[in-house]
């Protein structure tokens, strides 16, 4: 592993245009930590309008100048995370961000109590354009604020509501330990979660089953624990949704997502109708492959291996080459990205695993990568470049408060990326192999994003439920829940070991409720916006108008702006249509070998 010095500057981050230098950043520190006390100027003054747009210009400067403070110390902590400096500047702004909350947790309740009337007529005010987002929120929300009293107290539970997830993932990162597994040969391997998936990946058929089961076995060790820990998230998750008067969690939490019921439970729906497309991609697998038997622990089991290996440099040449068809200016912001430091490539010492982007309303964005060459890495390369420019582009056209788009329809854009990239691959792969390992690769997504995502979200809605209804729960209870949704996912071909009714109990995502479901309604969305754009029913200027909308309007709004409407079941048939278009396609290049 380098050290980052011995990395050429141009593949590391700049961050001048956040902040010169660290003085720089502590000077707005200091004047961010001394403007969150004027935001209590406005108390009890919210009932007329040029006050409410004075407080929200405000709210607005300040919640710009709070991102990029945070995101500054976030990215720089990453990048050394040995280094306690940043973490320093890391707390200091998360701990003023929560007090900054709770002085401003009066807005909602005092803005909550004017009559809807006087509420539209400053939704058709110009003058309140770049705060829509916060006035439809404030309408819609009315019935779920409570006293300014309670909301004060609410928000200042979000200090330690957090920590059923902090202590999972202090568990995950520095208490769990693994055992040795034994490869083919008998050979005692080292183990943990990175080492796990580079074995089941393996040729060794041995191995991958071993590391399957100490993978769950790990975390079966401290079951009743991890239990524990769960439901107490789940029992939080249940109390603030009836603190706010919503019959469910599910409830609540699509609620604020400005999503109906009606789009989950066709997702659950859908997908559980179409389970055999997912049981029939692991059987085209185990033939491919040549397996007497496909088993769990063969998910991840690819022989089929590329010859080629990218450089940073040519893997943005390829991304920009398949994401040509999204027009020039879409191309030229992400090589302008790569020219101007917004991409921290390469891994080094005590750099932070994995990849993501950020961005700071009205700043560029950032990506970080662990980028060595595989396409996984260009595939995250794509991904990753399809969140900065959704960002940017919202963040073009729309103001700080109404650029910022929900989650859920947060891994769009970025789906879309990946997508055309594997079509791109796939139209110039040199040989079946490769085409075999290019369809498998989206495949083996919409497996993960699509059919196992749903898996874990129905988990979610069975053990929710039961908390709220008081039911009996246990240990063995969620053990049973959680292997008979393995059985009727995977169905009777696939050999389910026991150990898989410990995997929920390592899942990070059950700690925010109701997050993972989104992942499959994404993938779901780009599929039809890939096939739209392919197909000239949308065009990209389309697609640009979806990206520039930020949240101007509900999610599910926004997306018939690309033609996926999801008040229907079409998003759902039209991508299942299409999974098993590629599912034909693998078989026949399988039987053509």
């Amino acid at each position: 592993m380098k050290k980052r010095s011995e990395i050429q500057d141009k593949y590391k981050w700049s961050f001048e245009d956040y902040f010169k230098n660290d003085d720089d950043w502590n000077k707005n520190f200091e004047q961010f930590s001394n403007e969150i006390y004027v935001i209590s100027d406005f108390y009890g003054k919210l009932s007329e309008k040029k006050q409410i747009l004075s407080c929200f210009r405000l709210i607005e400067k300040i919640s710009i100048k709070a991102e990029a403070l945070y995101i500054y110390a976030n990215c720089l902590s990453n990048l050394d995370i040995s280094n306690p400096k940043y973490q320093v500047y890391l707390s200091k702004i998360e701990q003023k961000l929560t007090e900054k909350n709770e002085i401003s947790s009066f807005i909602e309740p005092q803005l909550s109590v004017l009559d809807d009337k006087f509420l539209d007529e400053m939704l058709k005010d110009k003058e309140f354009s770049d705060f829509t987002k916060i006035l439809r929120d404030v309408k819609k929300s009315k019935k779920h604020t409570l006293s300014e009293e309670i909301e004060k107290l609410l928000s200042a539970t979000g200090s330690f509501s957090s920590n059923f997830s902090s202590i999972f993932s202090n568990f995950e990162d520095g208490d769990l330990k693994y055992n040795l597994v034994k490869n083919s040969k008998g050979k005692d391997m080292k183990m943990s979660s990175s080492l796990a998936m580079i074995y089941l990946q393996s040729p060794d058929d041995t191995l991958r089953e071993n590391a399957y089961k100490e993978l769950q076995q790990a975390h079966g060790r401290f079951n009743n624990f991890l239990t524990s820990n769960y439901l107490g998230s789940v029992r939080k998750d249940a109390f603030y949704a009836k603190a706010r008067k919503f019959n469910s969690s599910l409830e609540s939490a699509l609620f604020y997502e400005e999503v109906g019921e009606n789009v989950y439970n066709n997702l659950v729906k859908n997908v559980e109708e179409n389970l055999h497309l997912n049981q029939k991609y692991f059987e085209i697998k185990k033939r491919i492959y040549g397996l007497k038997q496909f088993k769990l622990s063969d998910l991840f089991f690819c022989p089929l291996k590329l010859k080629s290996k990218y450089s940073y440099d040519n893997a943005i040449n390829i991304v920009c080459s398949a994401l040509a068809i999204l027009g020039d200016d879409y191309v030229d912001y992400i090589k302008f990205m790569s020219e101007k430091r917004m991409i921290d490539v390469f891994p080094t010492e005590n750099k932070a695993s994995g990849a993501y982007e950020t961005m700071a309303t009205k700043k560029t964005p950032r990506v970080l990568l662990n980028f060595v060459g595989t396409f996984n890495d260009l595939s995250t390369l794509a991904h990753e470049l399809g969140h900065a420019m959704h960002s940017v582009y919202s963040n073009k056209h729309q103001s700080a408060v109404n650029s910022g788009y929900t989650i859920f329809l947060a891994e769009i854009a970025s789906t879309v990326n990946e997508i055309l990239l594997n079509d791109y691959m796939l139209k110039n792969a040199k040989n079946s192999d490769e085409k075999i390992y290019f369809i498998n690769q989206f495949l083996s997504e919409c497996y993960s994003t699509i059919f196992r995502q749903t898996m874990f979200a129905n988990f979610e809605e069975i053990i929710h439920s039961k908390i709220e209804k008081n039911e009996d729960i246990s240990t063995e209870i969620v053990n049973s829940i959680y292997f008979d949704l393995v059985k009727k996912y995977f169905g009777k071909k696939v050999k389910i070991f026991d150990e898989v009714k410990y995997e929920w109990s390592r899942i990070p995502h059950f700690y925010n409720e109701f997050y993972v479901y989104k992942y499959a309604t994404g993938l779901i969305s780009a599929i039809n916006i890939v096939k739209n754009l392919m197909s000239g029913k949308i065009s990209v200027q389309n697609y640009k108008k979806f990206l520039s909308s930020g949240c101007t309007d509900v999610p599910t709004e926004l997306l018939k702006i690309v033609d996926v409407n999801f008040d229907t079941e079409e998003p759902f048939k039209t991508a299942f249509e299409y999974i098993e278009g590629k599912l034909k396609m693998l078989n026949s290049l399988k039987n053509k070998k």
